[in-house]
């Protein structure tokens, strides 16, 4: 690569990461004022995470695609998607099913550029200028942009999109894997990624894991709007609080894992997260909206650490190869699956209750987690 293209795609993640950030936070804001059912607006949740496990089974294709390509495409689709849906919510002809529409495609292009990027030596630092992006600047922002005028998040997002296009089109030279892998050459790789024989225990909890989150996720626009009576603005925050507490969790999961091991560090995790989740429940109230708050960052917390301790305990638990695709193939599909299952229990029993129902998932991910076998080691230090 030459010295201007890595720039260059440093201010393409960022920009993205922006974009992603604003309608994160704009989307199930939009699907709020339009609708309180709590399974439409889930389905924007589960619409916006759907095509990463399209893209996980298709892994093969995209990592043989010119990274240029798909970052300056993808991003220009981006682009008029958000004009798209600006235009219609500047007309007041929004429907929850338009919502749904563009969070699949704004979906799409998150899953491809992440798998594409997650490919190349600098993984650490275009995901570290995304994760600014999204959490620091873009989901504050969509919350502010969104309290002025319900339009203006997704028309900002047009020249958000349109200019990381600009920079990903820019570099000069074309760009594939720097790391190709066994897994990525071997003809033998089966094309749908599995764990081995005997870790149905691990595939579980991963599953259950992906459900609780998802679940909450799903209907949190509606948590924070009616039990927490948080405005727009305090939303964005809200969520740019539960981004900074997940990249807290991965910061303490590998204490955790030395001090723990792997595996109870991972039942632990998933303890602490069905009580942060719980307490949030039954403490909601406009009346002191903080506690609910901090439980949920301590979930937040929480989750990303246990997820980080199971990733690490797919290669000590089975020498299958493609062990850590087949656990994120079976994580997107468990986000899907949560956010639908939230949204529906929601409507039946209430919001806050779904956040009781993301605790019984952890604790049974902690449950199943118990079941594997075979001795695993505490993390290495790094």
């Amino acid at each position: 690569m030459s010295d201007g293209d890595e720039p260059r795609l440093r201010r393409a993640s960022l920009l993205a990461g922006v974009a992603e950030g604003v309608v994160a936070t704009a989307l199930p804001l939009l699907a709020a004022n339009i609708t309180r059912d709590p399974l439409a607006i889930a389905g924007v949740v589960a619409a916006q995470h759907l095509p990463w496990i399209a893209v996980a089974l298709s892994w093969r294709l995209v990592h043989r695609t010119d990274r240029r390509t798909v970052v300056g495409v993808v991003h220009t689709v981006r682009s008029l998607v958000a004009l798209y849906l600006g235009f219609h919510a500047l007309a007041g002809t929004e429907t929850i099913l338009k919502i749904q529409l563009v969070a699949l495609l704004i979906g799409l292009g998150e899953a491809l550029t992440g798998a594409v990027e997650e490919e190349r030596e600098d993984i650490g630092r275009l995901s570290a200028r995304g994760m600014i992006g999204v959490g620091l600047i873009g989901m504050p922002l969509g919350g502010v942009l969104y309290e002025g005028f319900v339009a203006v998040p997704f028309l900002a997002d047009v020249l958000f999109f349109a200019l990381a296009a600009l920079f990903g089109l820019s570099v000069r030279r074309p760009l594939r894997s720097d790391r190709p892998t066994p897994e990525d050459t071997d003809a033998a790789m089966p094309p749908v990624p599995r764990l081995a024989k005997g870790t149905g225990g691990l595939a579980a909890s991963g599953a259950l894991a992906s459900v609780g989150t998802s679940a909450v996720l799903g209907v949190l626009v509606l948590f924070a709007l009616d039990d927490l009576g948080l405005g727009a603005p305090a939303f964005g925050f809200l969520l740019a609080g539960l981004a900074a507490a997940t990249a807290a969790g991965g910061w303490v999961a590998p204490e955790a894992g030395r001090a723990l091991g792997l595996k109870a560090g991972f039942a632990v995790a998933c303890i602490v997260t069905a009580a942060a989740l719980v307490t949030a429940g039954q403490v909601a109230g406009p009346e002191r909206p903080w506690a609910a708050v901090l439980a949920l960052g301590i979930a937040w917390a929480a989750a990303t650490a246990g997820r980080v301790l199971l990733r690490a305990l797919v290669p000590a638990a089975t020498a299958e190869r493609g062990a850590i695709r087949a656990l994120h193939l079976l994580e997107w599909t468990g986000v899907v699956v949560g956010a639908l299952l939230g949204g529906w229990f929601a409507r039946r029993q209430g919001v806050a209750d779904v956040l009781t129902l993301g605790g019984v998932a952890f604790l049974a991910a902690a449950a199943f987690v118990s079941t594997i076998r075979r001795r695993t080691p505490a993390m290495a230090a790094r």
